[in-house]
C-alpha cells in the first residue's frame, strides 16, 4: 500500500459526515427490525424479548457494514477507504513491531524498510487524526531508525513496503 495525500479538512469533514449517517441509519434500521421482530415473533404480555431485540441490532449493524463495504470505492469515501485500509496496515505491523525492531536493531534491511514505512505512515494518520501527543515519541523512533539506517549503512524507501515482507517477523 502506497500513501497518498489527504486533505485533512475534507477528510475530518467527511468522517464525521459519515458518522452520523452511519449511526443514524444505525439506530433507524435496529429499531425498525426489532419492532418488526417483535411484533411477529415476540411475546407482547411478557415482556421478554431481549434476543430478538438483540437480533434487530445484529441485522441492522451487518447491513451497515455491508452498506459501507459496498461503497467503500465510491469517490466520497476515498479519503476514508485510504485511512481505514492505512490503519489495518499499521496494526498489521503493529502486531509484530517487537520482532520487527528487534531485528532492525540489528541492522535487517527488510525490518529498516517495514519500520520505515510504520513511522511515516504512523505521522500521516496521527497528523490526521490530531493526534499530537505521541508525535513526540514517533520523532524519537524515527531518529533511532536514521541511526540504524546510518549504521548499517542501509537505504530504504517506504514505497517498497510490501505486505509480504511481514511474513518473515
Amino acid at each position: 500500500m502506497q500513501f497518498k495525500p489527504v486533505d485533512k479538512t475534507l477528510y475530518k469533514q467527511r468522517y464525521k459526515a459519515v458518522g452520523i449517517i452511519l449511526v443514524a441509519v444505525l439506530v433507524v434500521l435496529a429499531l425498525s427490525i426489532s419492532t418488526l421482530l417483535v411484533t411477529l415473533l415476540g411475546e407482547v404480555n411478557s415482556g421478554d424479548n431481549f434476543w430478538l431485540n438483540f437480533s434487530g441490532v445484529a441485522l441492522a449493524a451487518i447491513i451497515v457494514v455491508g452498506l459501507l463495504r459496498h461503497y467503500k470505492g465510491h469517490p466520497y469515501l476515498t479519503e476514508l477507504s485510504y485511512v481505514w485500509d492505512l490503519k489495518q496496515e499499521l496494526n498489521r505491523i503493529n502486531r509484530k513491531l517487537r520482532p520487527i525492531r528487534s531485528a532492525a536493531e540489528l541492522g535487517d534491511a527488510t525490518a529498516l524498510l517495514i519500520l520505515q514505512y510504520y513511522y511515516q505512515g504512523s505521522e500521516q494518520l496521527w497528523t490526521l487524526d490530531d493526534n499530537t501527543l505521541v508525535l513526540p515519541e514517533l520523532k524519537q523512533w524515527q531518529v533511532d531508525l536514521q541511526n540504524w539506517l546510518t549504521q548499517f549503512a542501509v537505504e530504504v524507501n517506504a514505497a517498497d513496503y510490501r505486505r509480504e515482507l511481514l511474513q518473515g517477523y
